[in-house]
């Protein structure tokens, strides 16, 4: 940063051009910083972009962008674009039988997240936030014997909650659908999906945290 920030410094001091100068300075100022308050959880990437005026944007990216360091009369925003061509507005759906969880991403980054638990009483997915409720483990408890009877049933009852999903999927305007899970549970649930583009990733990330999830199917896909 150091390096590219003291060639445009340079290059503006050799144009002879001191309103230019100031106006750069100042940002210089104001993007080491900001970019130095975020040392201490910094991101993978950062987008910073200021104008003569002194408005700022500053972007955190867990994905990676080349460096590159610009002093123009407009906003070079390509990599930006493309990374948002290549880390669209998606869902992530990792199936565990009778729990699902939709994780809602763009840029690399955790959107939104939705749980969605099999309710043994009422037949049916309910949606929940955070933690399960404690009311919820009953029905946990009984999974084995409610083991074959979900099997039997599998086909219907996925078929319900990808109905959700999909729901969701046009609500937000998601424009892909990556399905996590084991082979078979993968398998099952895509066959009652309706959309076309749907991406299957057939690992096991139970145990990983929402982010940690989006960086493995970002990882897969590249």
């Amino acid at each position: 940063m150091k390096n590219g920030l003291k060639k445009l410094e340079e290059y503006l001091e050799a144009s002879e051009n001191d309103a230019e100068l100031k106006s750069f300075k100042r940002l210089k100022k104001l993007a080491e910083k900001n970019i130095k308050e975020l040392s201490p959880n910094l991101p993978k990437s950062i987008v910073f972009i200021g104008s003569a005026s002194g408005d700022l944007y500053v972007k955190k990216l867990q994905v990676p962008v080349e460096n590159d360091f610009r002093w123009e009369h407009y906003p070079v925003v390509d990599q930006l674009e493309n990374l948002e061509a290549k880390y669209p507005l998606s869902g992530i759906v990792m199936i565990q039988k009778t729990d699902v969880l939709a994780v809602e991403t763009s840029l690399g980054e955790v959107n939104d997240e939705l749980h969605y638990a099999w309710d043994v009483e009422a037949e049916d997915w309910k949606e929940y936030i955070g933690a399960r409720p404690e009311g919820e483990t009953g029905a946990a408890l009984h999974r084995e014997s409610y083991a074959n009877r979900f099997d039997a049933n599998q086909q219907r009852w996925f078929k319900k909650i990808a109905n959700k999903i999909e729901k969701q999927a046009r609500k937000r305007n998601w424009q892909t659908i990556h399905v996590v899970g084991s082979p078979d549970q993968t398998t099952a649930f895509v066959k009652q999906c309706s959309t076309a583009d749907v991406a299957i990733l057939k690992k096991n990330l139970a145990k990983l945290k929402a982010h940690e999830i989006v960086r493995e199917v970002n990882e897969s896909a590249v």
